[in-house]
């Protein structure tokens, strides 16, 4: 039973919380900008990349945002002019959606293996205990693993409209060393998210 509940647990991404505009049943975009905000442009283009290819797979025309403008989207701040003026251009190139992603925090954790160990020794000695942690001096503790927080966001920019949001999300990924695996989690997980709110992909 410990090995099944670690081995559920050891899953590289999962949704934490999200919430959908009330006032919105369902959208389906005829055209969407992916704007990764990250100050790693390596990691921006490796994502944007791979969140087009996936949304093309599911017949959504995507585009990269380092495609779409000369220079980076977020290389520089922009004020409110700047945005509405970069809003009307996106409305004239077709795009009626924008879908946001940035990581909002990263920690270090350690596998259940590990935490269950240290805590399930309640009789032990002070040999014992300290015999068993002072790895943790020497910076040897092969158990520990990265956690990143990413908030994606889906906007409408629909004529008429303000740039409403229509659905928010939080999504964890775990051990994001490794970059490639890590994105396709991610996309998985938000891809799945996105059709059981009838967001983006509907089903005909």
């Amino acid at each position: 039973m410990l090995l099944s509940f670690l081995l559920i647990g050891c899953s590289s991404s999962r949704l934490i919380q999200q919430y959908k505009n009330p006032d919105t049943v369902n959208f389906e975009a005829n055209k969407i900008l992916i704007i990764g905000i990250s100050e790693d442009k390596e990691l921006r283009r490796a994502y944007e990349k791979q969140m087009m290819e996936s949304l093309e797979k599911e017949s959504v025309i995507a585009v990269k945002s380092v495609d779409f403008f000369e220079t980076s989207f977020t290389d520089n701040k922009k004020s409110l002019n700047q945005l509405n003026e970069i809003e009307n251009s996106l409305l004239e190139a077709g795009f009626d959606a924008i879908l946001f992603t940035k990581i909002t925090d990263q920690e270090s954790r350690v596998t259940l293996v590990d935490s269950y160990r240290n805590f399930a020794k309640h009789y032990q000695t002070f040999e014992d205990y300290y015999y068993g942690n002072q790895h943790i001096y020497f910076k040897e503790q092969q158990e520990r693993y990265q956690v990143y927080t990413t908030e994606t966001s889906l906007f409408c920019i629909c004529p008429g409209k303000e740039r409403e949001l229509l659905w928010r999300g939080e999504i964890e990924v775990v051990d994001g060393d490794k970059v490639n695996r890590n994105i396709n989690s991610y996309i998985s997980i938000l891809i799945k998210t996105l059709k059981e709110n009838k967001l983006l992909l509907l089903d005909n």
